[in-house]
């Protein structure tokens, strides 16, 4: 086999053919995220609008008004609950797409349906650690938030790594939930320092979608004036929209991808044993 050769086939992006370097990884997952962009963007879009659910629902429903009891609670958890029916979606699509199958709405929805709440735990496990994160920079203004990031981000880098793959195991290799969560574990447990290059490269380049999303609001400031703050925020907003729709979906990608290498790895060591 040709050594600059990645994928097993054409048609298909896994199984894969052998364990991949960290930028082999994030070619195999550029090539997945280019192939399904158009068919997962209105889900990551419809994803990245239920997260601001709880923000547009307090600028429209609950402006000077005060919010009533259990309100926030009910709206962040509807708000949780769609997000992780909308990423199974996206996992299952990326999925069907990197093994050269025809992604299909009915199987993908039946699937997530039968399957939400188990999700949601799986979800939670995944992402629960750069939640946390960004929930603890949110308590304080943005000077101080970037500061917090910067303090706490590399301590949360190890269990990152360690749960990120949950997701796809949960998904990919229909598991249960704590079956996921463990074999996240054991597969990851001894390459921690290869997923969380992975992840950091990752942040990276969804980070630059990101200034590049603010640097066009900043010039579009001057243009619309520092009066039309309606017009400038509603910009601002569909400029991010736009970033984490194209974020979510690569996102997955990677996960599902790394996932893959770090299985086929783990095969190949307890081959090695034997």
């Amino acid at each position: 086999m040709n050594r600059g050769e990645i994928l097993a086939t054409p048609s298909s992006l896994v199984p894969l053919a052998r364990p991949l370097m960290t930028g082999e990884v994030l070619d195999a997952a550029f090539r997945l995220f280019r192939a399904g962009l158009l068919r997962s963007l209105p889900y990551s879009g419809l994803a990245v609008l239920v997260l601001e659910l709880p923000t547009l629902y307090s600028t429209f429903f609950r402006t000077g008004v005060q919010w009533r009891a259990g309100e926030r609670a009910a709206i962040f958890a509807l708000a949780a609950l769609l997000g992780v029916a909308l990423l199974g979606v996206i996992t299952l699509r990326l999925q069907a797409i990197s093994r050269g199958q025809r992604p299909r709405f009915r199987t993908e929805i039946a699937t997530v349906l039968r399957r939400w709440l188990p999700a949601t735990l799986a979800t939670l496990v995944a992402f629960g650690f750069p939640l946390l994160l960004a929930g603890f920079a949110s308590f304080y203004n943005p000077m101080y938030g970037t500061i917090v990031l910067l303090v706490l981000i590399v301590p949360m880098l190890w269990p990152s790594a360690l749960f990120a793959a949950a997701l796809p195991a949960f998904w990919c290799d229909n598991l249960g939930p704590f079956a996921a969560i463990a074999q996240c574990v054991r597969v990851s447990r001894r390459r921690t320092w290869r997923v969380v290059g992975a992840l950091v490269a990752t942040a990276c380049m969804v980070g630059v979608f990101y200034v590049l999303a603010a640097i066009l609001v900043a010039m579009l400031v001057p243009m619309l004036g520092r009066a039309d703050l309606f017009l400038l925020a509603t910009v601002s907003s569909m400029l991010w929209l736009v970033v984490g729709a194209l974020g979510v979906p690569f996102v997955l990608a990677v996960l599902i991808v790394g996932y893959e290498d770090l299985k086929l790895r783990e095969q190949q060591r307890r081959g090695a044993r034997r």
